[in-house]
């Protein structure tokens, strides 16, 4: 049962995660212990709460924030894979969050079309990758640095140009920038424990909220996209001023002031993600009773 290390991830003591649940200090003492067993209710209340699934309190976590699991416990983290042969490629990995103020939220709403009802976005999830001047990748992106898209501000989220909607639109005009984003991308998803969402849309390291970012040899930061399975998952990149700036506010914060903004906005997004789904079930629930009700004869 992994309900101790979610509650450890948030760095929260027995008693202030069962106050979350409706729990007592000794009933999670118990479940964490094994003295006994949680309900599946009570499964479900857990997963519910803290936008998981069932599977995640068996160690196969799933979150629509990639880099939560790295953002809330604030470590120092290694991505390491072969790029391709006889280039081995190693970053150092740190997780931060940036303000997503309201009229990027409703740029990025318009775009992609964000259904009634949501959760609305104040920040967003990102991971920063440094390497040293060996590094390959971040050897290829100093060569075509001149040649990146630069992202306007309301655009931050999108993460390329307001008018190119499309997957194929967002690619760069010179593709000399492209390289194989593969090799990263399934690092991503082993190194995140999300191995069974691999390709799947809906948590995509490089999308929406989901910030990949690259400091260079002169530490500009850069922000890294992948495409989908089915565009050839390139690896590509643009700048954004603002987004640079933002990244750099984070790793000002002293480590402790870092965890507890990340904690604090983990459980924030948690609830508000847990009553949009309610509401959403609730919604779903009326629409089934009022719709006409056909009967065989």
């Amino acid at each position: 049962m992994q309900i101790q290390n979610l509650r450890k991830s948030y760095k929260l003591s027995q008693g202030d995660f069962g106050a979350l649940l409706g729990m007592t200090k000794g009933q999670i003492s118990s479940y964490e212990r094994e003295v006994s067993q949680p309900t599946l209710e009570t499964l479900n209340k857990i997963a519910r709460f803290f936008n998981c699934t069932l599977e995640e309190l068996t160690e196969v976590p799933i979150r629509e924030e990639f880099y939560l699991k790295w953002l809330i416990d604030q470590e120092e983290h290694f991505v390491s894979f072969t790029q391709e042969i006889g280039n081995q490629v190693e970053f150092k990995a740190s997780a931060g969050l940036i303000e997503v103020q309201v009229d990027e939220y409703l740029t990025y709403g318009a775009s992609k079309g964000i259904k009634e009802g949501k959760a609305p976005i104040f920040a967003a999830n990102f991971l920063l990758l440094e390497g040293d001047k060996s590094n390959f990748i971040i050897n290829h992106f100093e060569k075509v640095e001149k040649d990146l898209a630069e992202v306007e501000r309301e655009a931050i989220l999108l993460g390329h140009s307001i008018d190119q909607q499309s997957a194929f639109a967002s690619f760069p005009n010179n593709m000399s920038i492209l390289m194989e984003g593969y090799p990263l991308l399934v690092q991503l998803y082993i190194a995140l424990d999300k191995c069974a969402w691999l390709g799947n849309p809906v948590s995509w390291p490089t999308k929406g909220t989901n910030i990949l970012a690259l400091r260079l040899s002169s530490g500009k930061i850069i922000r890294l996209h992948i495409s989908t399975m089915a565009t050839g998952c390139y690896l590509y990149a643009t700048y954004s001023k603002e987004l640079e700036e933002r990244i750099n506010l984070w790793i000002a914060l002293k480590k402790k002031d870092a965890i507890k903004v990340a904690v604090d906005y983990a459980l924030e997004w948690n609830r508000l993600q847990t009553e949009a789904a309610i509401k959403e079930q609730e919604k779903a629930i009326r629409q089934s009773e009022n719709s006409p009700k056909h009967f065989g004869v």
